[in-house]
């Protein structure tokens, strides 16, 4: 803190023409400002304040201290010589006084000189150093102000990113749903990912500002990749499901529901499509079924040639009214007979069958009578306990005996319409017959 002189004055009491005396001499430390005025630091006021300014110490005098002078003045003198004794000292001392006031005047304005000196080179100094100061403050401000400013540019760029990044996953969300609801209904869950996978690796390479028209085509051809396994499969299924188109229109369900023949059908094309590559073309894959749906229409034919041929069969041995043995016996003819004879050939069987059936009553009588051995035989065979061969249970043994009553009956019908019978004799026709039908002999 710097006092002026006047300041000082009043902080000390020390009369300012005594301080600027003062610091002429170089007897206080002081500083000037800019336009000349002399200023006292802190510690100088309060060392005046505390101890004052001590007076000057009388300056050196020849004259007053000289011997002469002291005997002279100590002495009785008279008045002229004293007056003109005073007025000698009063010129030495004018003179003194004048060499003192010169010398002090030139060590003044020496001193002021090297003062205004130091005062220039201080001021000098003082603009070169507060010159650098404003250039250093303004190269700072400016390096402040161009930091804030980039600062400010870069969180605006951050801003500007964000919500360039922000707009860009709100299109990418956009295009992603658009694209799952394009979907069909019937797609499988589990193809959404495929999609959302091939439309999310395709989006990268696109720009929101490129048309419309040309972003959902994009994407639609990213989803026909994705769902091509699927489309490819439900083509396929598609082909088998038509195989069965190959059937007859009669054979064919006319519901929603597949019968037997359509699930053959389309079983078979399914076993021979699945023998073919992954990557065979669509129209082989309906060759294949085609195919498979032929075959099937073969067995179907097959199967109802044969079915009407029993049915005709069935029908024939129905309308025979000599009993159930000559029904067995017919239905046993025409069974013999292939798929497909004609008409003619089945009533020429049937009559064959019906001959033995239809001979004299008496030999039918007893054919009739002596075939109840053919049980009894049976039974003594295949006796649970005493029979010596496993012909079955009871049931079993009498279903069996039932076939054979109805076998052996047109040949027993026949010999005794031959020759006469005995019941021996019958029994002993009849025994070596099953013995050789159930292959018992030694």
């Amino acid at each position: 803190m710097w006092y002026t002189l006047g300041e000082a004055e009043k902080a000390t009491h020390v009369p300012r023409t005594r301080l600027d005396h003062a610091c002429r001499v170089g007897r206080l430390p002081y500083r000037r400002t800019e336009t000349g005025a002399r200023l006292l630091s802190q510690d100088v006021v309060e060392r005046l304040r505390k101890g004052g300014l001590k007076v000057f110490p009388r300056p050196y005098d020849p004259i007053a201290s000289s011997p002469e002078y002291e005997a002279n003045s100590s002495g009785p003198t008279s008045g002229a010589g004293l007056t003109a004794q005073r007025e000698r000292v009063e010129q030495k001392r004018g003179e003194l006084e004048e060499i003192r006031v010169n010398r002090d005047l030139q060590q003044v304005k020496e001193q002021e000189h090297k003062e205004k000196a130091e005062r220039r080179a201080a001021a000098a100094a003082e603009r070169q150093a507060q010159a650098q100061e404003r250039a250093q403050a303004q190269r700072q401000s400016e390096q402040s102000r161009l930091e804030k400013a980039g600062q400010a540019e870069a969180r605006e760029q951050m801003a500007r990113d964000a919500e360039a990044r922000d707009r860009r996953r709100q299109w990418e969300t956009s295009c992603l749903d658009y694209a799952l609801k394009l979907l069909p209904s019937d797609v499988p869950h589990s193809f959404e990912l495929d999609v959302h996978q091939v439309v999310a690796d395709l989006l990268p390479r696109l720009e929101p500002h490129q048309s419309e028209q040309l972003l959902h085509r994009l994407i639609q051809a990213g989803i026909d990749k994705a769902l091509q396994p699927w489309n490819r499969r439900k083509e396929v299924e598609k082909i088998i499901e038509q195989a069965r188109n190959q059937l007859p229109a009669l054979v064919r369900s006319w519901t929603s529901t597949p019968n037997e023949w359509d699930v053959r059908a389309m079983r078979a094309a399914a076993d021979l499509i699945a023998q073919l590559s992954d990557e065979a073309p669509l129209a082989e894959i309906r060759a294949a079924a085609a195919e498979a749906g032929n075959k099937v229409r073969a067995e179907y034919e097959m199967w109802k040639a044969s079915e009407d041929h029993r049915q005709a069969c069935e029908r024939m041995a129905k309308c025979v009214f000599d009993g159930d043995d000559a029904a067995e016996a017919v239905r046993q003819a025409l069974e013999k007979l292939p798929v497909g004879t004609t008409r003619a050939k089945m009533e020429s069987a049937r009559d064959a069958a019906l001959a033995p059936f239809r001979a004299a009553p008496k030999a039918v009588a007893d054919a009739d009578r002596y075939l109840q051995h053919v049980t009894n035989h049976i039974e003594i065979l295949g006796n649970d306990e005493t029979g010596e061969w496993e012909l079955g249970d009871w049931f079993e043994r009498y279903g069996l005996a039932a076939k054979l009553r109805a076998r052996l009956r047109p040949l027993l019908i026949e010999k005794l319409a031959k020759e006469t019978l005995d019941v021996g004799e019958a029994h002993e026709f009849i025994e070596e017959w099953l013995d050789q039908e159930l292959e018992l002999g030694d």
